[in-house]
């Protein structure tokens, strides 16, 4: 467990936490326009699915004074590869410059959500949550690479560009979706590989102020 100044909370999920799951997601719905402006949404995952993974200790939440204003999900190599992404990554446009055949042998983890409540300080706590999320994957769970996707038609969710962008994270495909709530979107596939992830993660530990290198490290030693 990690305890913040501003009194947040980043710890392992556990089943009670499911309805402040469901409470951050109704918080996040799919917004008018073209783009997000400020914040992100969720697309798919009911409340049975998140009970599972909750379950399956699959999310980090992010709490402060007793409430989920927060939380991440991933999916382990294991979990991906009984997935129905995994199911479906023959429909997965692939960019030219990206081969995933060599990495089909090898560890692969799945960012699937990442969901702050909005505002600003909470953002600011969210990169100590995604961090913790990733370097789980990479750092405990040995995976060489971590694939995630964000929605791009018939909106884009910009939410999570600019961190996927800060470490490292290439824009390698598309795939076609459809959901119940929300009819057909497409999404872009990112890909970030370990190696390329602690580059930058170190690079912007020494390039940065002393306060986000502490977050860096929180996310680490958590």
């Amino acid at each position: 467990m990690i305890a913040f100044d501003e009194r947040p909370t980043l710890r392992r999920g556990i089943p009670s936490d499911l309805e402040g799951v469901l409470a951050v997601k109704r918080a996040l719905p799919m917004p008018q326009g073209d783009c997000t402006q400020s914040g992100g949404f969720l697309i798919g995952c009911d409340p049975h699915a998140y009970l599972q993974l909750l379950n399956l200790g699959r999310v980090w939440i992010l709490e402060r004074t007793q409430e989920v204003v927060g939380f991440s999900v991933t999916l382990s190599d294991e979990l991906l590869r009984t997935s129905s992404m995994w199911s479906r990554r023959a429909e997965i446009k692939w960019k030219s410059n990206f081969d995933p055949a060599p990495w089909l042998n090898q560890r692969i983890g799945y960012f699937d959500q990442l969901a702050v409540l909005p505002g600003k300080s909470l953002r600011y706590w969210g990169t100590a949550l995604a961090l913790r999320s990733l370097l789980e994957l990479f750092d405990e769970q040995h995976h060489a690479l971590v694939l995630t996707t964000t929605v791009i038609e018939p909106i884009v969710n910009a939410a999570a560009l600019s961190f996927l962008g800060r470490v490292g994270a290439q824009t390698v495909g598309t795939i076609s979706e459809s959901h119940v709530e929300h009819g057909n979107f497409v999404s872009a596939v990112h890909a970030l590989e370990a190696t390329t992830c602690h580059v930058r993660l170190a690079a912007s530990a020494q390039r940065k102020r002393q306060a986000k290198a502490t977050i860096l490290e929180l996310a680490r030693f958590g």
